[in-house]
């Protein structure tokens, strides 16, 4: 004994600290991936401190000792040209840094752009021109109110070099660019241009709305019908229910009346059981037409919301102070909605697959490579592995669609599922029992051990399989309780209803009974139960009558096995039994009962012959 309990502490000890190491490499591994570069102890020159630098962005492009930038227009986002700018190593966000990055200068041409569209309010007197300053071939932008140009873009050497082209015919071609870009700006934000933008906003928002009130009424009616449906599946469980009721109570009525016992608990949950399947059955139907609306509801929500992305993306192209915000409605919104989408009609197709799959295997045994039993069987299994797949496709996919949504954000995926996984370690360590049952589960879909709609003894407790995932199975009891139980805590199973099950009948006769009488007679009465076709059906092979088990103060002890198909076997025995009674009163066989002798003596110690008895036990 304290060998095993050293040995189990050892094993836990172990365990323990494999935990521990890995842990302690996995936050080893980030701190070195994600480190910066240590600086040894002394103060860099003026210039080399990063203790404000920021990475280069995602638009800059570095070749050699200049890097180039895109210059984006202020109302729809696209590029206009390219600039170009001396490389710079150590991007600093301080703003006495001497360095101009090349973003930054980008970002200085739009805003200056944008400034030019909000300041010049007449289009036909706005000139945009290249002209020389101190020097330098800019391109500025004046009107007859402000005759002082306002430097758009200087033109440098390193621009012409990347551009391939003169500085001279360089300006020319971005003079011609931010020309007609500074008019349309000037023009959007001009009085009558911004009135009859806001003018044809109206029947666009009047059109949203009529459609809006349109799909939800279809949703309404669609909601309606599915209420409907509900109820339809209520009112039917209910009847069955109430059917299941009238039945037992009758049979505990005809019971009663042959002074036979009432049905036992396992008798009772072969009833629910039996209901259970049928309701299964009945409501399939019911089932798929939910499905559909539910998936009508789906299509018109998503409809909806088109409906109103479409007119925001509309209404901010109107108006001309929502430009610069254009491309952050159609950017990554728009894509992240996409996936949204695209993710949801995953999750629900492959369901309707699984469906579809679960359908034909109940019917076409095409799965080679699984054993999933007799018909019956079969559509137990299915039943619950599809439940379980369904689970898992959803998981998947949603997971799927998470690390994509990562991505378009510019989220580092890397960095999330590092960080993800120190945690689920570190949750790992008070989360081995969610483990636990999760491989539990999947092991009792994979070996079979039940499945939904069968009856099984757990030991402390017993009932109908109405739910199995893999974290968890729920039984109801023959009171009706609804037992939820880990798959972590199940060691033993006792499957009342796989395949085939048997009646396992005993009977002591007394001992005084002819044994050849006796078996004879038990013969020919399970022959005659086995031979009434209202009793054949269920009673797939030939009863064994195996004979006197034992011999005792009480009587001889006879054994007979009859197999039965599945939850059977109560029903059965229950006609069997009765049939027995009345063949052994018929037969003047009594039933075996316990003897017992007693023995008086005299004084002297001399038994006393007259008052020597012998006494039934009852």
């Amino acid at each position: 004994m304290k060998h095993r309990l050293s040995v189990q502490y050892l094993s836990l000890l172990s365990e323990r600290c494999l935990y521990f190491s890995l842990l302690l490499l996995l936050a080893l591994s980030l701190t070195l991936a994600t480190s910066q570069i240590g600086h040894a102890q002394f103060s860099l020159p003026e210039g080399f401190d990063q203790s404000h630098s920021v990475e280069r962005s995602g638009n800059v492009n570095r070749y050699g000792h200049f890097e180039t930038a895109p210059v984006t227009s202020p109302l729809d986002g696209r590029t206009l040209f390219t600039i170009a700018s001396p490389t710079v190593d150590y991007r600093s966000t301080d703003a006495s840094s001497p360095s101009q990055s090349v973003e930054e200068r980008a970002k200085e041409v739009h805003d200056r752009l944008w400034l030019a569209m909000t300041r010049f309010k007449d289009p036909q007197s706005l000139v945009v021109d290249v002209f020389r300053l101190n020097n330098v071939t800019i391109v500025g932008a004046r009107d007859d109110k402000f005759p002082r140009p306002l430097v758009l873009v200087s033109v440098t050497d390193l621009d012409a070099d990347f551009n391939g082209k003169p500085i001279d015919e360089l300006a020319t071609e971005w003079r011609d660019i931010l020309k007609q870009e500074a008019q349309a700006g000037v023009e959007l934000f001009s009085g009558d241009t911004l009135s009859s933008h806001l003018g044809r906003m109206v029947p666009t928002v009047v059109g949203l709305l009529a459609a809006t009130g349109i799909i939800l009424l279809i949703r309404h009616g669609v909601s309606r019908r599915q209420k409907i449906l509900r109820q339809r599946k209520q009112v039917l469980s209910e009847s069955t229910a109430s059917d299941e009721r009238s039945e037992l109570q009758s049979d505990r009525t005809t019971d009663s009346q042959q002074n036979t016992p009432q049905s036992s608990p396992r008798e009772q949950l072969t009833q629910q059981r039996t209901q259970f399947l049928q309701r299964l059955k009945q409501t399939f139907s019911l089932e798929q037409q939910l499905g559909l609306l539910g998936l009508m509801r789906w299509f018109l929500l998503w409809l909806l919301i088109l409906l109103w992305y479409s007119g925001i993306i509309k209404v901010v192209s109107s108006i001309p102070v929502l430009l610069a915000y254009r491309k952050f409605v159609i950017g990554i919104p728009i894509t992240l909605l996409g996936i949204w989408f695209f993710i949801g009609l995953t999750i629900r197709i492959s369901h309707h697959l699984i469906n579809l799959l679960q359908v034909t295997s109940e019917t076409h045994h095409f799965v080679d490579f699984i054993d999933l039993g007799d018909a019956q069987r079969r559509k137990l299994r299915t039943s619950t592995i599809t439940g379980a797949i369904k689970d898992l496709a959803t998981v998947l996919i949603a997971t799927t669609g998470f690390l994509l949504g990562l991505k378009v954000s510019g989220i580092s995926t890397g960095s999330v599922l590092a960080i993800g996984g120190l945690l689920g370690l570190a949750v790992s360590f008070g989360s081995q029992s969610l483990v636990k049952d999760v491989v539990n589960g999947i092991l009792i879909l994979v070996e079979d051990q039940y499945a939904i709609g069968d009856v099984i003894d757990l030991g402390r407790a017993s009932g109908v399989v109405e739910n199995l995932t893999l974290r968890i199975t729920q039984l109801r009891s023959a009171d009706g309780e609804l037992i939820t139980i880990p798959n972590s805590t199940i060691t033993e199973v006792k499957n009342l209803t796989r395949s085939w099950s048997r009646v396992n009948f005993r009977i002591d006769v007394a001992y005084q009974t002819d044994p050849e009488k006796a078996l004879s007679l038990l013969r020919e009465v399970v022959q005659e139960l086995y031979d009434d076709p209202e009793w054949h059906d269920k009673i797939p092979a030939p009863p064994e009558v195996l004979g006197i088990d034992s011999i005792s103060h009480s009587g001889m002890t006879i054994t007979i096995w009859i197999q039965t198909v599945p939850l059977e076997q109560w029903s059965v025995g229950r006609e069997f039994r009765l049939r027995v009674r009345k063949a052994l009163e018929a037969n003047g066989i009594e039933i075996g009962m316990p003897r017992q002798t007693y023995v008086l003596e005299s004084s002297q110690g001399n038994p006393v012959n007259s008052l020597r008895q012998n006494h039934d036990l009852f």
